[in-house]
């Protein structure tokens, strides 16, 4: 696993990636479920996909739709979760809503921040932060 995060998600100095899908639906209590795959959103995947094997672990790795810096790396990961709640999540829809909506809470993104990554939402993510009234957790 130090393997993983130090060739994908961050060295001693800076950060470059995050888990996403399942692992981090995981993580943050979406489901109970752990992935055989793990899958990385890494600025140093230069292709939309593709999937390697360090040591006996399977990872899935994706290019980021913005590049990745220490400053954004949660705030696209929890974007990512966002967008991909339903997919993983064990709870209702209103249950998912809220457990993200207080996982926003708790990291106190800013606006500043979110308006730094715009460019990376989607419609259907966009929506959902209105309709699960995520939007209205971040700072000012």
């Amino acid at each position: 696993m130090k393997v993983i995060v130090r060739k994908y998600i961050q060295s001693t100095t800076e950060t470059y990636g995050y888990f996403a899908g399942a692992t981090f639906a995981n993580q943050i209590g979406l489901t109970t479920q752990m992935p055989a795959t793990l899958e990385i959103v890494t600025s140093k995947e230069s292709t939309k996909g593709r999937t390697v094997t360090v040591g006996s672990q399977t990872v899935r790795l994706k290019r980021p739709v913005t590049t990745i810096t220490s400053e954004n790396a949660g705030l696209l990961q929890f974007l990512d979760a966002v967008s991909q709640g339903e997919k993983y999540s064990e709870l209702s829809d209103p249950e998912t809503g809220i457990l993200l909506k207080n996982y926003a809470k708790q990291q106190t993104y800013s606006k500043e921040l979110l308006s730094s990554v715009l460019s990376g939402i989607t419609g259907p993510t966009a929506k959902k932060l209105i309709k699960w009234g995520i939007i209205y957790e971040f700072t000012s």
